[in-house]
């Protein structure tokens, strides 16, 4: 118990948030384990904890009714999943993938609805996290429609390509096909399969173990024009 209390304690300074909880039992939280390629949540379960991943990299993306999926976001500590649900008392509005092995720290609705929701501490922590989240959200969308197919594949090979620092990651990153990468990014087969070719050709990119990895990271990054799906 005096471990984890220690770990919680030490997260929560890390990441300058202690504060924010100073008026509640920090016995409250619990330390969460997701292994790579699980879920945390997926669209319209139910949720019913606060989230916080303090280590590691998660993907959000949503499902149509169809099927397809569309990436939404990468997002890297300190994150927060399930500040919308909180405060709608709704399901998950989308999935939340890892995308390598995850440690988050968590504390359950009913505690928050209890203990914190009068805070003016909390809620304002809360409301700023909510509005960087729409904010993020609106440059993806803008990403998503207003930028050319290159640099959305290349915005997106380089978030699978790094870790949650930022550092790139040319061992350990997922198998990825052509189809997933235009069902992620909204774009069709063929037209991701004409942008890698090219990508081939360049020299940039290279296949691997059923991998596709960046073999020039600055040229990708300057296709990308520093749009980055994170």
């Amino acid at each position: 118990m005096e471990s984890k209390l220690s770990l919680i304690i030490h997260y929560l300074k890390a990441y300058n948030i202690f504060d924010v909880f100073a008026n509640m039992n920090i016995e409250y939280f619990q330390v969460n384990h997701f292994k790579k390629g699980t879920t945390i949540c997926d669209k319209d379960d139910e949720i019913n904890r606060l989230y916080f991943v303090v280590k590691g990299k998660v993907k959000v993306y949503t499902i149509t009714p169809e099927g397809r999926k569309l990436i939404l976001r990468f997002i890297n500590p300190l994150a927060i999943v399930g500040d919308i649900e909180l405060i709608q008392n709704s399901k998950a509005h989308n999935v939340v993938e890892v995308c390598s092995d995850v440690e988050t720290i968590s504390i359950s609705f009913e505690v928050i609805r209890k203990t914190m929701l009068r805070d003016p501490i909390f809620m304002s922590f809360l409301l700023e996290n909510i509005a960087n989240t729409l904010k993020v959200s609106t440059c993806f969308t803008a990403l998503n429609l207003l930028y050319p197919v290159e640099v959305r594949v290349a915005s997106y090979l380089l978030s699978i390509s790094t870790d949650s620092t930022g550092k790139e990651n040319r061992e350990d990153i997922d198998s990825v096909s052509v189809s997933s990468i235009a069902d992620f990014i909204g774009v069709s087969y063929r037209h991701v399969i004409r942008v890698l070719q090219k990508f081939y050709k360049e020299n940039l990119i290279e296949k691997k173990n059923g991998a596709i990895l960046i073999k020039d990271f600055c040229k990708m990054k300057e296709i990308a024009k520093n749009n980055i799906y994170e």
